[in-house]
């Protein structure tokens, strides 16, 4: 009697000592993780052999997947391209809120935004945005869905930083004739180092100058 006692206890001991079962991941959680794969596969193959070799069945096979897999999350490469766009360009992802909390300066944060606009033309990555670009002349069908994107992305970051600044009351439509001239020239930037021309941080710190001062510019032309 007192052995098939130790011997439950022991029989318990081990199952509370047995590590946690992972849990299984979601449908959601999968479908999301074989999304990712994909558009980092065409980012991949459009960095590596080019936009017009960026095909279902490279982009497949670059992510281990069947052409069937790929077709389920993107049904044409129009789609696979858009999905591209979101991560090689994720301005909407920059914290917006988190700057707006932190009390900056207005200085201080046109120098934070113009640097997290940096951070992300900078990427040899961003160079795909280009090829795709360039790429699409000739699809009038991509080129308008692509314009399409261009124009909501535009007015979704013109709509934060405008609220971003609303302290010194930037509308849309200045942050718009503010930031966009920023923008260009850090696009400018990126794609002189394809040339082997290395922007040095006092051009950055130049660009800032500007961009403040057109800034406030710009707010005091409207209070007169």
């Amino acid at each position: 009697m007192e052995r098939q006692d130790h011997e439950k206890e022991g029989l318990h001991k081990a199952k509370r000592a047995r590590p946690a079962r992972r849990s299984r991941r979601t449908q959601e959680e999968r479908s999301t993780e074989t999304r990712r794969k994909l558009i980092e596969a065409g980012i991949c193959v459009s960095k590596e052999s080019g936009y017009a070799n960026l095909t279902i069945a490279k982009v497949a096979q670059h992510a281990g997947l069947t052409n069937g897999a790929m077709q389920h999350h993107f049904s044409s490469r129009d789609e696979l391209v858009l999905g591209m766009l979101d991560a090689l360009y994720p301005v909407l992802d920059m914290p917006f809120e988190d700057i707006a909390s932190r009390k900056l300066s207005v200085r201080e944060r046109v120098g934070t935004f113009i640097d997290l606009l940096w951070q992300i033309y900078s990427r040899p990555e961003y160079l795909v945005i280009w090829d795709i670009a360039f790429g699409t002349r000739a699809d009038a069908q991509l080129r308008l869905k692509l314009q399409a994107y261009q124009r909501d992305v535009a007015a979704r970051i013109r709509k934060q930083l405008a609220a971003s600044f609303a302290d010194i009351d930037l509308t849309p439509e200045g942050a718009d004739q503010i930031f966009s001239l920023a923008i260009s020239c850090l696009r400018g930037f990126a794609l002189q180092a394809v040339f082997g021309v290395d922007r040095r941080r006092a051009e950055l710190d130049q660009l800032k100058e500007v961009a403040h001062d057109r800034l406030l510019g710009y707010v005091a032309s409207r209070k007169k």
